[in-house]
């Protein structure tokens, strides 16, 4: 008996530890942590095309800024480049001597140079990626560039140092897990170039159109690198409370705008000329970076016109952690949001004090990067108080192109805290043409440019369908090219206009299948101009985006879909996932009692209930023997015919096949044959599938 007690016990301590490990670790796991200081490493191009694009030279009040900024416990370093990479800041720790040397040696910013070797930079940038030892910091790199790769006055020298970079360069900088954000300074960049460096580390690509947005544009790159809690600053004022240490209030005035004045909760005024042992005031003609250390607790006014990239950063005992969110996601993707407040570096879960929050996340969807088309506002609060502190829910307003802002707000009654990220929405592949002559022959260029860096290249086909003039149709594979892109050249004989559609098929790296549907294309031979024009079709929705789908010419569809106005969606009292696993974890427990009694009671039964219950059953049986003699009786047969288990559970699993698979509705336009037999394993898309005849119709006007 004692070894079916320790069985028994045994079996019920199993039990409760797969419980307590299916819920409350993973609970657990969900509390972000605090973020890794950052390590920053700008890079800055001294071409002399500078002198055109830069001629006030404000790279040099920009990098200052951003010296400035630069927290401590953070590593920076500065290089500069041109035909040569020179270490102008050393790269080290950052702290008030770091920051005097790089305010003295931007001074020396120049645009001398006569190449612009963008390969050599990001490899000087990256000196330490191969070290076995790797320190707690986040490394990003921050390039600025008005050119292309240009080391050579040979092109064809050029263009193998411009592959060089996107096959050995870069993957050196993806298994380094470092990231890369590009500035383009002017329209003749090599754009294509700094979105494939960025997207592949899932850092920010951004272009100043002028010098003037460069300290703009600097800001917000330098934002994604080093995020920084933040408090609200709603009409020009702001909240402190005790457990702030120090705050940072960068101030942009508008042009014409009167000097700062930084109004403290006692009254006292502030000025760039006040003299004040916890007070460190920077003035320049655009802006003002005040620092106040141990400030007063309560509201606090700025006397100023304010621009609206102005903030107020703090460092506090009592923080707002929110898990690392993707600055490049592609179109229909959601975002896990987690965030909780933190305390002496643990997660804060009185319910006491969680039940004062008034937590909400906003998502807007920006034109310019500026102005706000399109928001949505989402609430973490008002339910069940999640028992480990940390708030989670899941952001899904992601169905359009572009750029877009998330701001997260804590008000917690005596102090708020902020949280800002900004990110991008793209399609999986991009479209770009071009047109140029080869001996006096005419080619019309379509490049397919992959957008995510979850592309599989192995894995992935472009095919596009060409209808000329004539009414004739030819199928024309797309070749992957040392640049990682996809191209098709198209050399015109007949004069007339042409139509190009095309499609994608492909897997990401977890082996998905996608297919995407770019945009159909058409140009006239011979124009002036040269150009494709895009051909107004059918897009499909967001939420078919990754099925397969064919845009169809034909005169008779109906017009494109058009999104609607610009709206506010509220969602109040959004449920809290982890409140749910609150839930789940009481009845967990409950079931784990609910067994612990059961198995009690059993024990006792087999203990105690044995010898009683024996007697009884004996006395019993003599009564039943004096009625009636005993009969013999067969066991009662089952009601049905109970198959083996393999074939209940093969049955099922056939069962569930059936009403899984539905046939493919075959797409108008491209008559594309997605059917795979036994014999044979078929692409999903493949050239034979464009049977040249099926789709002359397509074409027709």
């Amino acid at each position: 008996m004692s070894n079916f007690l320790f069985k028994t016990l045994s079996k019920l301590l199993l039990i409760v530890s797969w419980l307590f490990a299916l819920i409350v670790l993973p609970v657990a796991a969900q509390a972000p942590q605090e973020p890794q200081p950052s390590d920053v490493r700008i890079v800055i191009d001294i071409s002399g095309s500078m002198k055109k694009n830069d001629p006030q030279n404000l790279r040099i009040p920009a990098l200052d800024m951003l010296s400035r900024l630069m927290p401590e416990g953070s590593k920076a370093g500065v290089w500069t480049f041109g035909h040569y990479v020179n270490m102008l800041v050393k790269h080290r720790p950052v702290n008030e001597q770091w920051r005097r040397e790089a305010e003295s040696k931007s001074q020396s910013i120049n645009s001398v140079a006569q190449f612009t070797s963008i390969g050599q930079a990001l490899e000087k940038a990256a000196y330490d990626k191969n070290y076995s030892i790797k320190d707690n910091y986040k490394t990003h790199v921050i390039i600025l560039t008005d050119g292309m790769v240009d080391i050579d006055r040979d092109p064809v020298i050029n263009t193998k140092e411009r592959n060089r970079i996107l096959n050995e360069v870069l993957p050196a900088y993806q298994q380094a897990d470092y990231t890369i954000h590009t500035v383009s300074l002017s329209e003749n960049a090599d754009k294509q170039l700094m979105d494939r460096l960025a997207l592949a580390t899932d850092g920010k690509s951004v272009v100043a159109k002028s010098a003037d947005e460069l300290m703009n544009v600097f800001l917000e790159v330098f934002d994604q690198a080093v995020p920084a809690e933040e408090l609200p600053l709603n009409d020009n004022t702001f909240l402190t409370d005790s457990s702030i240490e120090e705050f940072t209030a960068l101030i942009f005035r508008q042009p014409n705008s009167e000097d700062t004045q930084l109004i403290g909760p006692d009254n006292k005024a502030y000025t760039k000329s006040s003299v004040d042992p916890s007070l460190k005031w920077f003035h320049t003609d655009k802006y003002d970076l005040v620092t106040v250390k141990r400030p007063l607790e309560g509201e606090w006014r700025i006397l100023a016109k304010l621009e609206p990239q102005s903030r107020i950063t703090v460092v506090s005992d009592l923080s707002l952690v929110v898990k690392p969110m993707p600055t490049n996601i592609k179109l229909g993707d959601s975002i896990e949001l987690s965030l909780a407040l933190r305390e002496e570096n643990k997660v804060v879960t009185r319910a006491e004090f969680l039940q004062l929050l008034d937590i909400g996340a906003k998502v807007y969807h920006l034109t310019d990067d500026t102005d706000v088309e399109q928001e949505w506002s989402n609430k973490l609060s008002g339910g069940l108080v999640p028992g480990n502190g940390v708030y989670n829910t899941k952001l899904e307003y992601f169905n359009q192109v572009g750029a877009f802002k998330v701001d997260i707000n804590v008000d917690g009654k005596t102090f708020q805290r902020q949280f800002t990220h900004r990110l991008n929405v793209r399609e999986l592949f991009a479209v770009e043409t071009d047109y140029s002559t080869v001996g006096g022959q005419a080619q019309y260029i379509a490049t397919v440019i992959p957008q995510s860096a979850s592309i599989d290249y192995a894995n992935t086909e472009v095919v596009g369908k060409l209808k000329v003039p004539s009414g004739s149709s030819t199928i024309q594979k797309f070749d992957l090219t040392e640049s990682q892109v996809w191209e098709l050249v198209i050399s015109p004989t007949e004069e007339g206009i042409y139509y190009l559609s095309m499609r994608v098929t492909t897997k990401d790296k977890r082996g998905q299948p996608q297919d995407f549907i770019p945009q159909s294309l058409s140009f006239q031979f011979p124009e002036k101009d040269n150009s494709f024009e895009q051909l107004i079709v059918n897009t499909p929705e967001p939420e078919t985006f990754n099925q397969p789908a064919v845009n169809s010419l034909d005169e008779s569809e109906e017009e494109p879909e058009v999104f609607p106005e610009a709206t506010e969606v509220v969602e109040e009292n959004v449920p809290v996932e982890t409140d749910y696993t609150q839930w789940i974890l009481y009845g967990a427990l409950g079931l784990s009692n609910l067994l612990i009694i059961f198995v009690i009671y059993i024990l006792y039964r087999k203990l105690f209930g044995s010898s009683s219950s024996n007697d009884d059953d004996d006395d019993d049986f003599d009564e039943v023997q004096q009625e009636q003699p005993i009969q013999e009786k067969s066991p009662p047969k089952p009601s049905f015919d109970e198959p083996p288990m393999d074939e209940m559970i093969i049955n099922d699993l056939e069962d569930e096949i059936d009403l899984a698979v539905d046939e493919p509705a075959e797409p108008e336009g491209i008559d594309i044959d997605l059917s795979v037999t036994d014999d044979e394993e078929e692409p999903e898309f493949s050239l034979d599938d464009f049977a040249p005849d099926a789709l002359d119709d397509e074409f027709k006007k």
